[in-house]
């Protein structure tokens, strides 16, 4: 077809039915629910959405406060990338540097250094009245109060402060509202109320708990700061919602979206007049620890890119980047610099910083920022009905809502039903293994990294025997997912070659005389043959280990006759591998 025809083509158009008909037909008659997923928020999600599912509310209002200021910004959001150092001096180079490279924001943290000693020349070096200021963390907060006597600095802009809700320490909680209220008389421009909702979200929580207890510390802070008499105009312009930004792309889309529809709905109920609310809906939001592995790190700059481009498709006014191995402690000037062209990617090639809320009318991302605004309001409510967000924590029901939702991820990772490359799937034995020794934890890969800091304890790399019954083409899909399975846990795996008689398994098991053997086959091999290899293998040797691969039940008679037990889809790599790894460590003992 010439290029001239192509473009004359048209498309008659399809009716849902017609669809779901032939959606049908290519589930050979499993039907649609069979494409119907549910999340750890409890949302029933469909494989297709329609005009229909659109949400009936008000869209630009409702999801974009203060829309036409955005749109005359030069920039959409704030690089907002923290850099931190071991002395002043490397800590001023650092961030003249980055400021040199494209980011627009003055983010840093004051870690271990003393703020008396070399606090003030930072500050006269760095710190400029048209670079916005961002930080978060509670050493670098409290260091505003030296800001506040240079005079100059009294126009300057942006966030800086922490969140002592946190802490769940109560007298913190009220030192920094007393910081709050002196720093509104030297630096009234500075957004210093913070709500970092992101510990819920690094914690293992889900988007709707995170939205939820975010909002509940909002109200909390309203609140209390109303009871020392401040107007709800003062509180509200002081405000600033912080996030952690997952893997799931149109759910944190949905989350931040939901979270500024509910937060002006809160705002208004408070009093606050429309214009005064457009004005005062802040957010920041942070690349997930939560999702992040010391294994196979490089994919680390896959996962951040991905978060980075749903936070900026919500309309987040600063985003950080972590550097992709901040988790194993070893962030470097390189890894700082792909973190920061990230954003500047996305920006400047991706021209995500000439559209604001370019997801919106998209039938799914409405639905769903509704679905979630509605359960997080629910949780949101429950809270509240059990005393607020400060009671609920100190009894510790929080925690243990969150840590039911962590637990069914890492059920999740362990039985594959989700994925993790390079930690439960295509895992990279090559890699040199490296400790964490950052302080980024709770991180869902920690179950399988322990795994691999056993392998790699061991004075010989663990191999296993893979036996392959018959042809090649026929016990192959099982051995290689026999080897993905045991290279999750750092196992090495040596596999036969096509073995048609006793004879040919019994010479590979003579040759390499390994601890642990794996029988991969079809069906009817393992019925004709595996009785039979199990006693001959243990006449070699009674204390080796065989397993089979594909599901058998755990009374099989098999098992009777000396099988250690099976390797199958859906099976729990973490007990399995963990079981499987005492192999080689009371060998390594008995040596």
């Amino acid at each position: 077809m010439k290029l001239s025809d192509m473009k004359e083509q048209s498309f008659s158009r399809r009716t849902l039915t017609e669809w779901q008909e032939a959606a049908e037909i290519a589930l050979k008659g499993k039907g649609i629910r069979s494409l119907h997923t549910n999340t750890y928020e409890n949302i029933e999600l469909k494989p297709l959405y329609t005009k229909v599912d659109l949400p009936g509310v008000d869209r630009v209002n409702a999801y974009i406060p203060n829309g036409e200021g955005k749109l005359k910004k030069a920039s959409k959001w704030f690089i907002a990338q923290p850099v931190k150092r071991r002395s002043w001096e490397e800590l001023t180079s650092a961030m003249k540097d980055a400021l040199s490279r494209g980011q627009n924001c003055v983010s840093f943290q004051v870690g271990n250094l003393d703020i008396i000693e070399g606090f003030d020349q930072f500050i006269k070096e760095v710190i400029e009245l048209e670079k916005a200021v961002f930080s978060i963390e509670k050493k670098t907060a409290f260091s505003i109060q030296r800001m506040m006597k240079f005079p100059e600095l009294k126009e300057i802009k942006g966030v800086m402060g922490f969140d002592p809700i946190n802490e769940n320490r109560e007298h913190l909680f009220e030192d920094w509202l007393e910081v709050v209220k002196e720093v509104d008389q030297h630096l009234p421009n500075l957004k210093t109320i913070i709500i970092n909702s992101a510990q819920y979200h690094n914690s293992g929580g889900s988007a709707t708990q995170e939205l939820a207890y975010g909002l509940s510390e909002g109200v909390t802070y309203i609140e209390t700061l109303q009871e020392k008499g401040w107007t709800i105009e003062k509180i509200a312009g002081k405000m600033h919602f912080h996030f952690s930004v997952g893997s799931h792309f149109f759910m944190e889309i949905a989350k931040i979206r939901a979270f500024k529809k509910l937060w002006q709905e809160v705002l208004s109920s408070y009093g606050l007049s429309e214009q005064a609310i457009a004005q005062s809906v802040s957010c920041s939001a942070e690349t997930s620890q939560l999702n992040k592995s010391t294994l196979d790190p490089y994919v680390n700059m896959l996962r951040g890119g991905g978060e980075a481009f749903s936070a900026i498709l919500a309309g987040v006014d600063y985003l950080l980047v972590a550097p992709f191995n901040e988790v194993s402690g070893e962030v470097n000037a390189f890894s700082e610099r792909i973190a920061r062209n990230t954003q500047l990617i996305l920006g400047e090639e991706a021209h995500l910083d000439k559209v604001v809320d370019p997801g919106g009318g998209s039938y799914y991302l409405e639905w769903l920022s509704e679905e979630v605004g509605k359960l997080a309001w629910k949780e949101f409510q429950q809270v509240d009905g059990d005393g607020g967000i400060l009671v609920s924590l100190k009894n510790g029901s929080i925690h243990e809502k969150i840590n039911r939702v962590r637990e069914s991820r890492i059920h999740d990772l362990a039985t594959r039903k989700n994925s993790m490359i390079g930690t439960n799937i295509y895992s990279n034995l090559e890699e040199t293994f490296q400790t964490s020794s950052s302080n980024v934890g709770e991180r869902l890969s920690l179950p399988f990294e322990r795994l691999r800091e056993r392998t790699h304890k061991l004075a010989s790399k663990p191999v296993a025997g893979l036996i392959g019954l018959g042809k090649l083409k026929t016990h192959k899909p099982r051995a290689d997912f026999v080897k993905g399975f045991l290279a999750t846990g750092g196992i090495h795996a040596n596999q036969s070659k096509e073995c048609f008689s006793k004879e040919d398994v019994l010479q590979f098991v003579e040759e390499t005389r390994y601890p642990y053997y794996v029988v991969c086959g079809t069906e009817e091999e393992y019925q004709d043959k595996l009785p039979m290899l199990i006693e001959s293998i243990h006449h070699i040797d009674s204390t080796i280990v065989i397993d089979v691969a594909g599901k058998i039940p755990d009374e099989h008679e098999w098992v009777r006759l000396g099988l250690n037990g099976s390797i199958y889809n859906k099976q729990n790599i973490l007990k399995k591998v963990d079981e499987l790894l005492t192999i080689w460590e009371e060998g390594t003992d008995n040596d």
